[in-house]
């Protein structure tokens, strides 16, 4: 709401402005004042948009109240009402920066227009306020990623010039939350989950979306119990938006130098969502609560045993296999036999997969097994056929280092297919998804998802550099059915708008074309 405030000695003349403020279109607060003085003494506790001032008035007159007020409030709009045609008085407000000088009696159609004029400068520098804060959100943002994927001191430098002492307490930050999610989620959901989000956690946060499958929630309280805060948020995404998010939560932050770090490990924490499909909270620091043995657990590790023999996933497969190893080293309320079982089969599905393995050689192994004492000897039998397996497998690197060009050749190919995910793209070279994560991480220095967005961003640049084609085209043709989101996420990977993006190439070379006397 706007507020204004009518400075005038004469009480009647007050409500002949307020009359005429009636007939203007808004709501508008409306304050008094009998004198420059008075006028002073209620700037200091009230914001006001517009002044609208008398010249002659006791105690201090209307251009010594503009004088003060332009040192203290140089965005406010002033307007001066005078009886006295003169054009000292007139000069003299000019030089203050009023909005206009109007004679009395105010005609009430030179009085429109001069209100019409002085609400056009104020949505005007309501525009520009946002259209800067925008740009500074833009550029926070910008230096922001680019520190947490570099690691470059100078790119938080420029963050922490952008954000220190800000009342968003942006640079203040002590706790940030990974969120993975799946299908595009942050591209088609964003706009609507925020608020809402906000409300049912009863938490401010800064949220910093990555691309369309990875977010940032940043928080500053440094006590609050972020266990619940984050069950809330798993359940939210998944009651309102039917979405299975997976969730990593740093330690707590104390310096911000240490966030590109933290990221790292954050992004490795979230690997874990294809090893441990159930668990979706990750929390740095803290081992996940061990669970008492339940017998309907094992078809659970056996079947992902099996996945992980299947796609050729040694780092899983160790892990799948020492956590079953450990379950039974734990409990002792299973049978000789039945773990017996459990780890011949286990056997059998490894020496399956490697070749020059005869059927006498698989049964004089089980045999063996069989005839084991403890559970120590079971495990060792075991253990030197997954290492005849992880050699064969490892013989085979080369093999899988060419599917990891293979992954990137068809995201060059197909970046504008909006399912493009490790989902898809394991089952296209029959890995799991967790393990072709891995090595293409291990090759190229970055996860999945960041490459593909690159590899997008990089493609929409090259279209506005290159093409006439409508930047709501460009964004379809490189795989967001969002355009704003496109263009926000444009502005952050590069710091400009693609609107930006192109103007600059138009004006370029427009400038070599005046350089150059020759063409």
């Amino acid at each position: 709401m706007i507020t204004i405030l009518i400075v005038d000695d004469e009480k009647l003349e007050r409500r002949g402005i307020r009359f005429l403020l009636k007939r203007e279109e808004g709501e508008f607060q409306i304050l008094e004042a009998t004198n420059g003085k008075d006028a002073l003494g209620v700037l200091e506790s009230n914001h006001v948009d517009i002044l609208f001032s008398d010249v002659k008035m006791p105690y201090m007159n209307g251009l010594e109240l503009t004088k003060a007020v332009r040192e203290d409030h140089p965005d406010m709009e002033i307007v001066i009402f005078s009886g006295y045609n003169d054009f000292s008085y007139a000069r003299e407000a000019l030089r203050y920066g009023v909005v206009d000088y109007v004679l009395k009696p105010v005609d009430p159609e030179e009085f429109h227009k001069t209100f019409q004029r002085v609400m056009e400068n104020i949505s005007s520098k309501i525009e520009k306020k946002e259209q800067q804060e925008k740009k500074e959100d833009y550029l926070k943002k910008y230096f922001l990623l680019k520190y947490l994927y570099g690691g470059n001191e100078e790119d938080f430098v420029q963050f922490k010039k952008l954000t220190d002492g800000m009342e968003d307490g942006l640079s203040q930050f002590t706790r940030m939350v990974l969120v993975s999610a799946s299908n595009g989620f942050f591209e088609t959901e964003e706009e609507h989950f925020l608020m809402s989000l906000k409300e049912e956690v009863q938490r401010e946060f800064h949220y910093v979306n990555l691309n369309s499958n990875e977010s940032i929630f940043l928080f500053t309280e440094k006590y609050a119990d972020y266990h619940g805060i984050v069950e809330k948020m798993y359940r939210f995404f998944a009651h309102q938006f039917d979405s299975e998010c997976y969730f990593a939560v740093s330690e707590e932050i104390e310096d911000g130098k240490n966030l590109a770090e933290e990221f790292k490990v954050l992004e490795g924490m979230l690997e874990e969502q294809f090893y441990q499909p159930r668990q979706h909270l990750f929390f740095h620091g803290e081992k996940q609560e061990e669970k008492k043995a339940d017998p309907a657990e094992d078809s659970e590790i056996m079947e992902q045993i099996t996945k992980d023999i299947q796609y050729k996933d040694l780092p899983h497969l160790r892990q799948d296999f020492q956590r079953l190893e450990e379950k039974y080293r734990a409990h002792k309320q299973f049978s000789d036999m039945y773990v017996k079982f459990v780890f011949s089969g286990i056997m059998k599905e490894l020496l399956d997969q490697m070749e020059g393995l005869d059927e006498k050689m698989l049964s004089k192994r089980v045999d063996r097994l069989y005839r084991c004492r403890n559970l120590n000897d079971v495990i060792a039998i075991v253990e030197e056929v997954l290492q005849e397996y992880e050699h064969c497998m490892q013989e085979q690197e080369d093999g899988f280092r060419s599917e990891v060009t293979t992954v990137k050749g068809y995201i060059y190919h197909h970046y504008k297919e909006k399912d493009l995910g490790a989902e898809t793209l394991s089952a296209m070279v029959f890995l799991s998804p967790g393990y072709l994560s891995a090595v293409f991480k291990e090759e190229t220095g970055m996860t999945l998802n960041r490459f593909i967005r690159e590899v997008r961003m990089n493609k929409a640049k090259e279209l506005l550099e290159t093409t006439n084609m409508k930047i709501s085209q460009i964004a379809k043709e490189v795989g967001f059915s969002n355009n704003s989101y496109f263009c926000r996420s444009f502005r952050e990977f590069f710091g400009d708008t693609p609107e930006a993006c192109r103007k600059g190439i138009a004006a370029d070379e427009k400038t070599n074309t005046e350089v150059d006397p020759s063409i």
